[in-house]
């Protein structure tokens, strides 16, 4: 199985503002990322699954890549973004910088005021994992945010929670991984990261 997970693109937010959950709306420049997306993505196979996350900078993405309507498409409201609760379209400079620097030193475990910790976005990630690993599909896009990558790729690669925060991705990158299975051995092998 091929799965590409894919960050969306550039969204139309001031630089510096928190905005976790809240549905905001794609940059001007969705076009021309798109055409950078499309020129390392394959034709799809007949048998292809697209997975989005429920917000609007991700199910824009999905629905162009499925622009001949051939695949399901699937809203999956455990790859959403992390929540920032109470910190969400603020500027980061605005956040009580005492609690920022408390959270950001304990960000596994401990949640923004009202929010969820990265503990949290990692368990129902690694929940949508191990249940989308079971379907029979060729190729799995999963079209989500950089928070749910990094809880993604943590989980796959064993990487500590703590470290995940090292993992980068742009916007519009693309990760493909492979899934692959024989006899009673299942592993993952990862053939590119942030392209």
């Amino acid at each position: 199985m091929d799965i590409y997970l894919i960050r969306h693109t550039q969204v139309k937010v001031d630089s510096g503002i928190c905005y976790g959950q809240t549905d905001v709306a794609l940059a001007d420049g969705f076009a021309n990322e798109f055409q950078r997306i499309q020129t390392q993505i394959p034709t799809l196979p007949e048998n292809t699954l697209i997975i989005s996350s429920p917000l609007q900078r991700c199910l824009q993405l999905a629905n162009t890549l499925n622009n001949n309507g051939n695949h399901p498409i699937i809203i999956e409201q455990r790859i959403i973004e992390l929540s920032f609760g109470d910190w969400e379209m603020q500027n980061w400079h605005d956040i009580d910088q005492t609690l920022l620097q408390t959270w950001t030193a304990a960000y596994v475990n401990m949640a923004p005021p009202n929010g969820e910790s990265f503990q949290t976005l990692f368990n129902r990630c690694q929940s949508f994992w191990n249940e989308m690993l079971t379907k029979p599909y060729q190729t799995i896009i999963i079209v989500t945010h950089l928070g749910v990558i990094r809880a993604l790729l943590a989980h796959i690669l064993e990487i500590p929670r703590e470290k995940s925060f090292c993992i980068q991705n742009d916007y519009g990158a693309i990760n493909k991984l492979k899934y692959h299975t024989h006899e009673n051995q299942a592993w993952v092998t990862i053939d590119y990261l942030n392209r």
